[in-house]
């Protein structure tokens, strides 16, 4: 073998060998970005559901008033704003919640306007309005509950799949389900 033939096949060895360790390096760096961006996504998910889970907690406070059991949210207007704006945040994170958890949260937005914000007049002195709320909670307590346990039994299956993102994009979006908001029936 001659000296030119030797350094011909070690640069072209070196070459192939730089050719490959590049395409490796090239396939490895492309798995950790997807790898990163699914970790990035099933962050958002874990927060989003943080989010839901402080509600869910939130309802879980009940209060005895009066031989009557009422959820805490609705013992006060303080309480029932608190709750609001716990609910707001979650559906802040409404896209990152599976559909079936998304529409119910969505359903319990629409009875708490429809059948607690939408009967309190906001011109009523405090007191007055803090004893519609207890009112409004005694006759609606087996819905709130009822609400509670189902967002949880929902979080809680969601949370055996949060690592499917796949499922998640295919899935997200497809049902539509709408519930009505009605005008505010002050009183009624």
């Amino acid at each position: 073998m001659s000296k030119t033939e030797i350094i011909i096949a070690i640069l072209s060895s070196s070459v192939i060998s730089a050719s490959l360790t590049s395409y490796i390096n090239w396939r490895i760096h492309n798995s950790n970005y997807k790898k990163d961006y699914y970790r990035k996504i099933l962050d958002k998910r874990l927060e989003a559901y943080e989010s839901i889970n402080k509600l869910i907690n939130r309802l879980s406070d009940i209060v005895y008033v009066d031989r009557n059991v009422v959820h805490a949210l609705l013992c006060s207007s303080e309480s029932f704003d608190f709750i609001t704006s716990q609910f707001h945040l979650a559906m802040e994170n409404r896209y990152w919640f599976a559909e079936g958890t998304a529409n119910k949260l969505t359903e319990f937005g629409a009875f708490l306007f429809n059948e607690i914000s939408g009967h309190i007049d906001d011109t009523l002195p405090e007191e007055t309005r803090n004893e519609k709320y207890i009112e409004l909670g005694i006759k609606h307590f087996d819905k709130i509950s009822e609400f509670k346990q189902t967002l949880k039994f929902s979080v809680n299956s969601d949370l055996k799949n949060l690592y499917k993102i796949d499922a998640f994009f295919n899935g997200n979006g497809k049902d539509s389900t709408q519930y009505p908001i009605y005008e505010k029936a002050i009183n009624n």
